[in-house]
């Protein structure tokens, strides 16, 4: 049995209404992406078009960060024994800073416009400080029972890439708004940042919520121990080693390093795809066929950047972008959306004492499999893209329709929730704990 899996503490969990916020705005964002590929022609020209960087921090800061912190909203005390003082407080705080953040980057990127961007920059930067300061604290509180488990370590080391990501973030930020000197030449630093984002902010947050997730979820068996121990230290370690080799440069070291962690994030999609072929459901349903989906997109997506590192070729930057964020990040956040919010909404219910309908009445499938269709329709649609620039009008069609759908379903389980009896404005938890 993995020590992956700590017991999980739902009388910790914080009110609906400080995860909600950040999962009902996600889906905003992601149409927004889609309406800027229908509106810019040059978004998949190139990954240094100013339509690419945008769209790419729609996703990444609007969408991925959204309901990752969300998420951790739920998972630290939960998982962790990490309760955060005055949980509704700090996400109305870090929701605002981020949206505003997120929209003002995303736009001084896309126009050109270096004093939006800075700005954008400083208030994400501002409401992710605020959040990971209460998690820090949540951190150091939490039961020692809870740090047998891999966890709460990998979810540790998951906000030290996300804080390193955002400061290599802001170095860029204040290079173009500001012109001030960056510590290595740009494309380097972007490089970093991208690499510290992808792997060591979103790989180890996806995968620590994994251990607990697929087999809670998906009806798994655990995850290999060895992996869970080994495999987020191991990342951090050799994104260290490669920022080194990147920044002085030592290009053969940084490329041998860069391959080996494509090699971990593959093996991590690996092993999650032979665990589901594993899995005790007789029927798999649509969540499930999604993050199978997302698994393989996250294999293909490290081959496309390893031959980016061995080739010169524009696409395979572009194509690997695409099957990482859009195929693998996207497709796993949206599978897990589809557990996570009926779920909690089913465990608010029932610690309210009301009999709560269950997750298939809450989350019916059909609406759902007919959604992830759409995102697997738009998936193809930016990889062929990539390829044939005209049909960037259809993939960001179908972009802005899959993220639409995904943000009526999932107004859809609120509005059950609602109907069964659920209060937004509640502040009180189980055994009339008070939230502020």
């Amino acid at each position: 049995m993995s020590g992956a899996n700590p017991g999980l503490s739902y009388d910790d969990t914080p009110p609906f209404a400080a995860p909600l916020r950040y999962f009902l705005t996600a889906p905003l964002f992601g149409i927004a992406a889609g309406l800027l590929l229908l509106a810019d022609d040059g978004v998949l020209s190139s990954r240094w078009s100013p339509g690419a960087l945008g769209a790419v921090h729609l996703a990444a800061t609007g969408v991925m960060l959204q309901v990752m912190l969300g998420a951790l909203m739920q998972i630290l005390p939960v998982v962790a024994g990490a309760s955060l003082l005055s949980p509704l407080r700090i996400a109305r705080i870090t929701h605002g800073f981020i949206t505003a953040g997120s929209i003002g980057l995303s736009w001084g990127l896309w126009r050109g416009r270096p004093a939006a961007t800075l700005t954008g920059a400083t208030l994400l930067a501002v409401g992710l400080a605020v959040f990971l300061l209460a998690a820090a604290l949540a951190l150091h509180r939490a039961r020692a029972a809870q740090a047998r488990s891999d966890t709460p370590r990998d979810l540790r080391l998951a906000l030290v890439g996300l804080a390193v990501a955002v400061a290599l973030g802001v170095m860029l930020a204040a290079t173009l708004g500001l012109g001030l000197p960056p510590p290595v030449d740009l494309p380097t630093l972007v490089n970093l940042h991208a690499g510290w984002a992808w792997m060591g902010w979103g790989a180890l947050l996806v995968a620590a919520t994994s251990w607990v997730v697929v087999p809670m979820f998906q009806i798994t068996p655990a995850y290999p121990q060895r992996l869970t121990r080994l495999w987020a230290p191991t990342v951090v370690a050799l994104l260290v080693l490669w920022s080194i080799a990147t920044g002085i440069p030592l290009r053969g070291a940084g490329i041998a390093i860069a391959a080996l962690l494509c090699a971990l994030a593959a093996a991590f999609g690996a092993t999650t795809l032979r665990l589901q072929s594993r899995s005790r459901r007789s029927t798999p349903d649509a969540s499930f066929l999604a993050f199978r989906l997302s698994m393989a997109a996250v294999m293909a997506g490290s081959l496309a950047v390893l031959a980016a590192l061995a080739t010169d070729l524009d696409a395979l930057p572009l194509l690997a972008g695409v099957l990482i964020l859009h195929g693998g990040f996207i497709g796993a956040i949206s599978a897990m959306l589809y557990k996570i919010v009926p779920f909690l909404a089913w465990l608010h219910l029932t610690q309210a004492g009301i009999k709560a309908p269950n997750m298939k009445k809450l989350s019916p499938d059909l609406p759902v499999r007919r959604q992830l269709r759409v995102h697997a329709a738009a998936l193809a649609a930016l990889l062929a893209a990539v390829l044939l620039p005209p049909l960037s009008y259809l993939a960001g069609a179908a972009v802005t329709i899959e993220f639409a759908w995904l943000f009526f379903n999932l107004a859809r389980i609120i509005l059950a929730w609602r109907r069964a009896g659920g209060r937004w404005n509640s502040i009180h938890g189980p055994a009339g704990k008070k939230y502020v």
